[in-house]
């Protein structure tokens, strides 16, 4: 009998709170299976090159819900569909930066864009973190540190929603902070927004790109976190001149369109009018994994560890006691078959998060969540 294929960074026979994969019972419902079918009815239509902005039924599809759940006016002129969001990152990373010019990012930041980031030669800065988001008083002060070495940045990257790894978000008063010192420095918000229609409890804030008007801000979507990953697809929205740019760069001229096979899936599963539901089904699921792994760390760790409470997306955050180390804690807990991700990679400074482990609940399942918690206590309870 063949091995079962596993999904990235999964291995048999372990519990898997490591990567920010999203529940495996979700893929592959009855109506994106139908959707795949009417697809592929018609091959030769479905299997060609695409635009190279996007399959127009998508973008149309894309450009009326943004408009309506965003209260914004675009056109299609101001989207593109995208090979998911680290396509995106790494497209703005090479048309909007150059080698040794300064990127600002939050402290802690996804470790992929960092990493999509330094690929390009970049100098990173990082601003440091609290409940609200970044601190304005230290993201004002570095940028004046920058501007006096005339270097200031080309880009300030963000996850204002549900942020990975920590599962903040930006409160509005500091989203409007950070748009004020957009307009001040000149530099461009880069707003990965892909768990934006994974809120719990309450709604998200405006997006910078709505209290910005547009102007100064790219804002990423993704189908990743909710359809599926395999699908590589996503969505970016910014001004008609910066979409065109992507549009006419290299890559995307070469390419005939981002993942059109897929495009045309998702626009006739779109259309149909099953994402909205899904999304429900997604929203209650998640808020689920979230409640258990929060009662969990509540009732299995010791008092000196403390955590995040995301009111949306996949991670909570957990910083260690006195000067316990998340490597030597992953490592501990892998040997009792629980994989986790220590909190290093997602700094600029990795010695920066040696005290911290982000565990991710929306793929492993309920039971399992409640086991590989107390098997972390009891790592740290040593």
């Amino acid at each position: 009998m063949d091995n079962p294929v596993l999904p990235q960074g999964v291995t048999a026979d372990s519990i898997s709170l490591l990567l920010g994969h999203p529940d495996p019972a979700t893929l592959a419902t009855p109506q994106f299976q139908a959707a795949v079918q009417h697809v592929m009815a018609s091959p030769q239509a479905a299997l060609a090159y695409g635009d190279e902005p996007g399959h127009p039924a998508l973008m149309e599809y894309l450009v009326d819900r943004i408009n309506r759940e965003q209260q914004l006016a675009l056109q299609r002129e101001n989207l593109m569909i995208v090979a998911g969001s680290t396509h995106a990152v790494d497209m703005i990373a090479r048309l909007y930066t150059q080698p040794g010019g300064a990127v600002i990012v939050e402290s802690p930041s996804y470790a992929d864009s960092l990493h999509v980031f330094r690929d390009h030669g970049v100098a990173l800065h990082s601003v440091a973190m609290d409940q609200g988001g970044v601190m304005i008083e230290a993201f004002e002060k570095l940028l004046k540190q920058l501007a006096e070495k005339d270097n200031l940045p080309s880009l300030y990257y963000t996850i204002p929603n549900f942020h990975n790894p920590t599962g903040i978000s930006t409160s509005l008063e500091r989203r409007l902070e950070i748009i004020r010192l957009s307009q001040e420095y000149g530099f461009t918000i880069v707003e990965d927004d892909v768990y934006r229609d994974l809120a719990f409890d309450t709604a998200v804030p405006p997006s910078f790109y709505t209290l910005a008007n547009g102007k100064n801000v790219i804002q990423i979507g993704s189908f990743s976190k909710t359809l599926a990953p395999g699908l590589r697809l996503g969505w970016v929205i910014a001004s008609a001149e910066s979409i065109h740019r992507f549009v006419f760069c290299g890559t995307t001229q070469m390419g005939g369109g981002a993942s059109p096979l897929a495009a045309q899936i998702v626009a006739e599963y779109c259309q149909r009018g099953h994402w909205d539901g899904h999304l429900e089904h997604l929203r209650r699921g998640y808020r689920l994994r979230r409640d258990t792994m929060l009662t969990a760390l509540g009732q299995y760790m010791s008092p000196e560890v403390s955590w995040t409470t995301p009111s949306g997306g996949f991670f909570v955050w957990v910083t260690l006691p006195g000067e316990m180390q998340g490597s030597v804690v992953k490592a501990e807990t892998l040997k009792r078959g629980v994989m986790l991700a220590a909190g290093e990679g997602y700094f600029i400074n990795p010695d920066d998060g040696k005290h911290n482990i982000r565990l991710t609940y929306s793929f492993a399942p309920l039971s399992d969540i409640k086991t590989a918690v107390r098997i972390l206590g009891e790592v740290i309870a040593g």
